[in-house]
């Protein structure tokens, strides 16, 4: 992660930029399309325009309290920078080749969203990390975006976050042409009544642990592609379904609470044929049958692996969830 010692070189080399933002803080400060080449801070009211890029070798720190409000733009219209579908989101992103420091706190959180006086899932693109290293999203709230938070070969930090109403909370991925490979610890967060909670994919490999995933529609946390998932102290509940795996062969699935999801707290995608080990996990009830009744693997459907449920909990995990 990013030193102390560089954060305060970083902020007192920029104070009089503070400063100055501070002198107008009543005002909103509109950011338009382009890039950001050198280190920067944002403070205040923040209105943004199109896509933003952090420049390689650039820091953009933001400071707790402030509000990124991001104007509804047309889809891959002249307000975005790139047009490539496969790394890029059809609406306003901020795209990370640099370095994002945006540390909020328990009393003045960082407040990421949409400009729209109705806003809606969608109404911005992504924070998208591009192989950039020493990043950090504490303390924030990440709300109305198409994937509020995405990682593509990079190093990030998700700690202590509220993610709600957008499409996907989180999600990961590795890049064939990038030489940094994508870690991503996701702990301490609120992760509720989103499309989806967090996907970890493409060979990434992400600690998840003590989260709330709740009320998101269609899953709570998605392990595909060769993604490499630590899946531990977790409460995910009330999902459309809990845990989703599709053409992964590494996992660790233990000490949750899963429990309550609508159709299945696991389900094998077709695709996923190797098996899946996830023992110690508390699944709402001790009844065997009950517990299998909420499992989609080899025993509803033959292409599929299995899912060692043996040595469940006969009680909630005390200690799961947000400490």
């Amino acid at each position: 992660m990013i030193s102390k010692k560089r954060v305060l070189s970083l902020l007192v080399g920029l104070a009089a930029t503070f400063l100055t933002l501070q002198s107008g803080i009543a005002k909103e400060q509109v950011v338009e399309k382009g890039v950001i080449e050198k280190d920067t801070i944002w403070s205040g009211d923040i209105l943004i325009k199109g896509d933003v890029e952090v420049a390689k070798n650039a820091t953009l720190i933001i400071m707790p309290g402030t509000t990124v409000r991001f104007a509804k733009v047309e889809p891959f219209g002249p307000e975005k920078m790139y047009t490539d579908k496969d790394n890029h989101f059809s609406r306003s992103e901020i795209f990370v080749l640099g370095r994002l420091y945006a540390q909020g706190t328990k009393e003045e959180k960082i407040v990421f969203t949409s400009a729209e006086k109705k806003p809606a899932p969608g109404d911005w693109g992504a924070i998208n990390f591009y192989g950039s290293v020493d990043n950090l999203l504490e303390y924030c709230e990440l709300m109305y975006a198409q994937t509020a938070v995405h990682c593509h070969s990079s190093q990030v930090a998700v700690l202590n976050n509220i993610l709600k109403y957008n499409g996907t909370a989180i999600g990961s991925k590795n890049l064939p042409d990038v030489a940094v490979r994508c870690s991503m610890p996701v702990l301490y967060n609120q992760v509720t009544e989103n499309g989806g909670g967090i996907i970890v994919g493409g060979g990434t490999a992400s600690p998840v642990a003590h989260n709330e995933f709740t009320g998101n529609t269609f899953f709570g946390i998605y392990v595909k592609k060769g993604g490499r998932a630590a899946i531990r102290f977790n409460n995910i509940s009330k999902n459309g379904k809990g845990v989703i795996f599709y053409a992964t062969k590494v996992a660790l699935l233990r000490d949750n609470n899963i429990t309550d999801n609508e159709n299945y707290n696991i389900s094998m995608l077709e695709g996923q044929d190797s098996d899946i080990i996830a023992r110690n996990n508390w699944w709402g009830t001790t009844d065997e049958k009950k517990i299998m009744e909420k499992v989609m693997d080899k025993g509803r459907d033959e292409t599929l692996g299995k899912v060692d449920l043996s040595d469940f909990y006969t009680s909630p995990v005390s200690g799961a969830g947000i400490l």
